[in-house]
């Protein structure tokens, strides 16, 4: 009898609220150009405006060639799915990468697809080969030296680029790419791309120049009607453009890696932990050349644009928000006696308050705004009957910034990630040490499809931060950031920072 109550208290799925759709059309008119009411660039808006008029959940339906919508706004919500997905979780699939790996490409990536728009036993085979090199901690940490390395040597080229009122160019954040991919290059290949030399190099600008592509044709193909499943759209062509011209210029400096490991090996060659690229890791354990090339091709692909970002966006934050870049140099000055900041394991362990200007500058401004799974049986969501197949969206910068999760979201309050001091809220920081929902902000994603690169992301952004912090006093005027959402949640604002050399 009590199962017969609870399940008449379920709703059926047409009750779950949300924008209405036309006849015929559906809501896909929304996402279209012109007439649309929902722009790509704006979906954090849009996001924002779903959560303020339909609650803890709205349903986008009714999209011609895709699956339904389903946006959870409920930390507890977020929580219970996540704990019940599957050995095998799905996110909301990418039929455009999908199909340029199994169709288009299929020859090349065969049953080896990487992680990346991948599901089911493909993308678990995959995983389970290359999560024990990637997660555990101590690998990413044989990677500091290097790293160290390649931030002093961008802190050199800052200096080059202040002018005369000490200010950053206008594109800063296009060096930060060069910054990323230089040290992604490092740690997956052992390779120098050569992105941080005086000349530059053309390779490295054609990478970033793909993968700015991918990541602007994504939400193009997948949001808006799949016309480019009839004939190939201009969105299309340039994601097969970039995909192509981005896989031959990586898989030629991959293979090198690879010729010089073996090589390096058949000679006896002993070397430091520092100086074995991840793909010869990948290699040693499995033997595998092409899921160590397939791994390195995902790695670039997500690991430029997204620790960029979240760079520029936490020197953002820091820059308006005076008092707390103030405790940051103070922790930094007790590590670092001089300007000239060296990081090793020991000092990335003693920086607890850069960490969480980090985590705060992510809750607020998540390079990705939103994380999903696709249903792949049907749940009780929120009270109401899901079925099998729908796309459930978590919008996390949403979530994040709502003050039921966290109180004047909009402040920069990293003191919330750290444990109360009993001085904090006599300092100012009233939400100091205030318990977290631990499934409203999660820039790395979570469970078994977090990102695989999270422990490498971590250092070089606490790295170069700290370098930044420790030498200069930086400040900006140019207005409050805008931010567009391009995949990832990208400032439009120009990165003028200004930057004062601190003393000794």
């Amino acid at each position: 009898m009590a199962t017969a109550n609870v399940s008449s208290a379920v709703r059926p799925y047409s009750e779950v609220p949300g924008p209405y759709p036309l006849p015929l059309i559906g809501n896909s008119w929304r996402f279209a150009p012109i007439i649309g009411t929902y722009k790509i660039s704006d979906l954090d808006k849009v996001m924002h405006e779903l959560h303020v008029n339909y609650g803890k959940m709205a349903k986008v339906g009714g999209l011609i060639g895709h699956p339904d919508l389903l946006f959870v706004f409920d930390g507890d919500e977020i929580r219970n799915i996540f704990k019940k997905e599957e050995t095998m979780p799905h996110r909301p699939s990418m039929p455009s990468l999908r199909h340029y790996k199994g169709d288009l490409r299929g020859e090349f990536f065969g049953n080896t697809a990487g992680l990346i728009g991948v599901h089911g036993p493909k993308w678990e085979a995959f995983r389970q080969e290359v999560q024990h090199i990637l997660l555990q901690p101590q690998t990413a940490k044989k990677y500091i030296p290097p790293l160290n390395d390649i931030a002093s040597e961008f802190m050199d080229r800052i200096e080059q680029m202040r002018d005369e009122n000490e200010q950053l160019p206008a594109n800063f954040l296009h060096e930060l790419y060069k910054w990323a991919l230089e040290s992604v290059g490092r740690v997956s290949l052992d390779t120098r791309l050569g992105c941080l030399s005086p000349q530059g190099s053309e390779e490295a600008q054609q990478i970033i120049e793909a993968i700015n592509t991918f990541f602007w044709a994504v939400p193009e193909l997948e949001l808006r009607m799949p016309l480019w499943r009839l004939y190939p759209t201009k969105a299309y062509r340039s994601f097969v453009k970039a995909l192509d011209q981005f896989t031959e210029i990586c898989m030629k400096n991959i293979s090198k890696t690879m010729d010089k490991a073996e090589f390096d090996e058949s000679q006896g060659l002993v070397k430091n932990d520092s100086d074995i690229s991840i793909v010869e890791r990948i290699v040693r354990k499995t033997g595998n050349r092409k899921l160590a090339a397939v791994l390195a091709l995902d790695l670039f692909l997500v690991g430029v644009d997204t620790t960029s970002v979240a760079a520029s966006s936490t020197i953002y934050q820091l820059a308006k928000n005076p008092d707390k870049q103030q405790r940051l140099f103070d922790e930094l000055k007790q590590i670092f006696p001089k300007t000239d900041a060296e990081i090793n394991q020991n000092v990335l362990e003693q920086m607890p308050y850069l960490r969480a200007c980090v985590k705060e500058t992510l809750r607020m401004r998540p390079v990705v705004i939103a994380n999903g799974r696709s249903l792949q049986s049907d749940a009780v969501i929120n009270g109401y009957h899901v079925p099998k197949g729908t796309h459930v969206i978590f919008p996390h910068l949403t979530v994040s910034n709502d003050p039921a999760y966290f109180p004047e979201p909009k402040r920069f309050m990293p003191e919330r990630w750290l444990k109360q001091q009993p001085n904090e809220q006599a300092a100012g920081c009233p939400h100091a040490g205030q318990k977290i929902h631990p499934f409203v902000s999660l820039p790395f994603g979570f469970g078994r499809r977090m990102c695989v690169g999270r422990r490498f992301a971590e250092i070089e952004l606490h790295t170069l931060l700290a370098k930044i912090f420790r030498k200069y006093k930086v400040s900006y005027t140019s207005g409050e950031f805008v931010y567009r959402v391009n995949s990832t949640y990208i400032p439009q604002s120009p990165l003028n920072f200004k930057l004062t050399m601190r003393e000794e």
